[in-house]
């Protein structure tokens, strides 16, 4: 932990080099260091700095990874069809109301950081830079409540799990 104290802004840097982003840097050594502080490795490491470059590097290749199969994924959530228009019916319009309540249902469900991250996100419009600006928390973890709540609506809301699950009845 003193190697990488000493250095945490070396390995931001040699990230940022590689992957043009000094934010996603700081989250990656950001989640280095708490990968360390919770599992610490077992035997000594004789080239602390050159470890921390390996894990930072290989947690960098992961995240990059995830994000990319993440933004895949909601990708095809970014227009969902309007599904009331001006020839509605009754049986319509209940069906849209009664789905509106179990989306509402699903949200007050949410744990308090995960929904009050997906409403400043989705409802209100904050990028998440400024929502982690306004919490005093990291990007990396308003990503992880937005992306337990997105998981969560995902899972429990049939028109989400239809947007992102083609073909699932």
């Amino acid at each position: 932990m003193d190697t990488l104290a000493l250095h945490y802004h070396d390995l931001v840097e040699y990230i940022r080099r590689r992957f043009s982003c000094r934010q996603f840097a700081h989250d990656v050594v950001h989640d280095v260091c708490v990968q360390l502080l919770e599992k610490p490795p077992q035997r000594p490491v004789a080239q602390p700095f050159a470890f921390l470059r390996r894990v930072s590097f290989n947690r960098a290749i992961d995240r990059n990874r995830s994000d990319c199969a993440r933004s895949a994924r909601f990708e095809g959530m970014a227009e969902l069809p309007d599904t009331l228009g001006d020839d509605c019916d009754g049986a319509m319009a209940l069906d849209f109301e009664q789905q509106l309540k179990a989306l509402l249902a699903i949200i007050d469900a949410l744990p308090a950081r995960p929904q009050q991250i997906f409403l400043l996100h989705r409802i209100h419009g904050m990028p998440q830079r400024e929502i982690a600006d306004e919490l005093g928390i990291s990007l990396n973890m308003v990503t992880r409540h937005f992306g337990r709540a997105m998981r969560t609506i995902v899972r429990d809301w049939e028109p989400a799990r239809r947007a992102v699950l083609p073909g699932h009845c």
